[in-house]
Formats: C-alpha cells, sequence, structure tokens
C-alpha cells in the first residue's frame, strides 16, 4: 500500500519513513488534516494608553521643555541685557515668559492628544495644570499674590492647550474603527448602484448665526477695558495690574477671548466653520471700526494689537491702521470659527445616529 508524504508531495511503498526526508509517510485520508492551515490565534489587541497618563506625559514634557528654554532665555538675557533683573520685571520680561509657557503647552497638549479622540479635553487639561503648576512656581518665587495677569495666564494656556490639541487630532487623527455593514440585497447588482448616489450640495451659510457671533465679537472689543476695570474694582483689591503695560495686555486678552468665544457660536453645528468665523470676523471688523470712529480714538485692544504692528503712531483712520485691525479681527473670527467648527460637528442624519464608528 502506499502512503504519501505532506512535505515531499510524493507517495512510496513498502516503508513508513519518506526516503528523501525522513519525515512520516501518511495514508491517503490522513493528508488533507496535515496538509490543511492550522488557525491562527488572533493578535492581542495592543496596550491602549490611559487618558491620564497621556496628560501626565505631555505635561511632563512641557514643564521640561519649558524649564531648559526659561534656562536659555536667562543665559541670553544675562549676555545680552545690562540690568537682567529690571528686564525680567518690566512688560517685556512677561512676554517673553508667557510667550514659553505658551509654546511648551503647545508641544504638550500636542504630544498628548495626538492619536486620540477628544483632543480638546487633552490639550485644555494639559494647559491647566501646566497654567497650574506655572501659577503655584510665580507665588512662591514671590510675585504679588494680586497681580491680575497671574491668575489670566492659567486661562490663556487652558485655551492654547484646547486649540493646539484639536490641531493634533486633525493631524495624526485616531485610528478608526470599521463596522461595514453589509448592504441590502436589492442594491448587490451593480445596475443599482447609481440608486445610492449623494445629494449632497454643500453646507449653506447660516446668517443668523454669523450675525450674532459679530455682535458678540464687537461687544468684547468694546467692553473688554471696562470688563477688566470692573473686574479690579468688584475684588477688593485682591486683583490688581502693575503697569498700564499689563492693563491694556489684559485687556487685550479679554478682548481675544470674546473674538474666539464669537466666532466659535458663529461656526459651531454649521459644518463649515472657518467659513462662518471668517464671515464673523470681516463683519465685526467693520463694526470695530465704526465704534472707533464713534469713540474718536482707537479701542483699547485695538491700540494694543496697532502697537504690536508698529502702527501704534498712525490715527485710527489711516489706510494701514484701518488694514491692521480689520486683518487682526479677521485673522480671530477665523481661527475661532475653526475651533467651533472642529469641537461642536453638526448633528448625523437620524438614520445614522445609532452607529457608533469606535471608542475613545
Amino acid at each position: 500500500m502506499q502512503l504519501f508524504c505532506p512535505k515531499c508531495q510524493a507517495a512510496h511503498a513498502g516503508t513508513q519513513r519518506c526516503p528523501r526526508c525522513g519525515g512520516l509517510l501518511l495514508l491517503p485520508h490522513e493528508t488533507d488534516a496535515a496538509v490543511a492551515p492550522q488557525p491562527l490565534e488572533p493578535a492581542p489587541e495592543p496596550p491602549a494608553p490611559a487618558p491620564l497618563g497621556r496628560v501626565a506625559v505631555g505635561a511632563v514634557f512641557a514643564l521640561g521643555l519649558y524649564l531648559g528654554l526659561r534656562k536659555f532665555a536667562m543665559g541670553v538675557v544675562l549676555a545680552a541685557h545690562p540690568d537682567p533683573d529690571a528686564l525680567w520685571n518690566s512688560f517685556d520680561g512677561l512676554l517673553v515668559v508667557g510667550g514659553l509657557q505658551i509654546a511648551t503647552v503647545i508641544f504638550g497638549a500636542v504630544l498628548a492628544a495626538a492619536g486620540r479622540r477628544g483632543g480638546f479635553v487633552f490639550g485644555a487639561t494639559v494647559g491647566a495644570v501646566c497654567g497650574a503648576l506655572f501659577l503655584g512656581a510665580e507665588l512662591v518665587a514671590g510675585a504679588p499674590a494680586r497681580d491680575l495677569v497671574l491668575y489670566l495666564q492659567p486661562l490663556v494656556l487652558v485655551a492654547v492647550g484646547g486649540v493646539a490639541g484639536v490641531f493634533a487630532t486633525r493631524v495624526w487623527g485616531a485610528v478608526p474603527v470599521l463596522d461595514m455593514p453589509v448592504p441590502e440585497p436589492h442594491k448587490l447588482s451593480s445596475l443599482r448602484f447609481a440608486a445610492a448616489t449623494s445629494n449632497d450640495s454643500g453646507r449653506p451659510t447660516a446668517w443668523a448665526r454669523v450675525l450674532v457671533g459679530a455682535a458678540l465679537m464687537v461687544a468684547s472689543v468694546a467692553c473688554a477695558d471696562q470688563v477688566r476695570k470692573q473686574a479690579q474694582r468688584y475684588s477688593e483689591g485682591a486683583l490688581k495690574v502693575g503697569t498700564v503695560g499689563q492693563a491694556r495686555f489684559i485687556t487685550w486678552q479679554v478682548a481675544m477671548l470674546g473674538l474666539l468665544g464669537g466666532a466659535g457660536l458663529a461656526g459651531a453645528n454649521t459644518g463649515a466653520g472657518p467659513r462662518h468665523g471668517l464671515l464673523a470676523g470681516g463683519i465685526a471688523g467693520v463694526g470695530v471700526l465704526g465704534a472707533t470712529a464713534a469713540r474718536g480714538e482707537a479701542l483699547v485692544p485695538v491700540a494694543f494689537w496697532l502697537d504690536k504692528l508698529s502702527l501704534g503712531e498712525l490715527a485710527p483712520t489711516e489706510p494701514a491702521a484701518v488694514a491692521g485691525a480689520l486683518v487682526g479681527v479677521a485673522l480671530a473670527g477665523l481661527v475661532g470659527g475653526w475651533l467651533g467648527g472642529s469641537l461642536f460637528q453638526p448633528l448625523a442624519p437620524e438614520g445614522m445616529r445609532g452607529f457608533r464608528s469606535g471608542r475613545d
């Protein structure tokens, strides 16, 4: 009787071992089971880092980068400035420290939110952790506890971290979990594919949202200085600013938060956030120019912005100053609209709201 060698794919008679490879010969009905592919065990799922671990890693890297850049900046100031202490206590020193904190929080937020869903939460949490630690370090180092700018900086870091987190999830998105439903039987034929064509005609412009957002943006710029003054007044001396430059800087920050909020409101749930934010920013820019003309001088946030553009010496009605103010408000509207559209997506059609594309 002939036996079969599954390795050599040859039959041999009169022996139980293959003359070629020495393997055990099998009966004909045993060969199917021997050559059949063995089912492989499913690969284990890769470990997913916990959200708190992501936040901790991002915050640690941000703090480490900040300490390194702070040491480098101190060395540069010691080598180039005759009075380093005066520089660090001035408004320019405040801008340097704030810029370093913002840059490092952006780095940590991107690191924490990359490849995950919910980037705004990751980035904002990193900004909150770093902002609280920066505030504590400044107070321990002897900074005046009533300095208003110390308490605004953590809020700015939270907003910046959230924006950086959204950007990170857009660039380095999470791996999707595909759940492809079986098509309906009557659409299995290629002749039926034409029935499933999309009728999407684009996202319409929600002009009501644009106008409401633009009104909020104009109000935030016009009332930012009063908001700062009222906050100092009702704090009973708990909040104060050291110089006029710090007061103008805080007023500009309050106005920027209002601009981003108004543009975000215009772009939320529209599916076209940047377009709505830009439209709201353009309308708000015209409104800010109208408020400036009615007042006879530039508003405090506008004056601060023009000073940073080296246009502060010009009259607010000069073409260069008008263009600078319009561009600044429009850019804030574009960023705010993109952020609002990214955070608050339009609802899916009713037939698709029961499906989930994955989990975080």
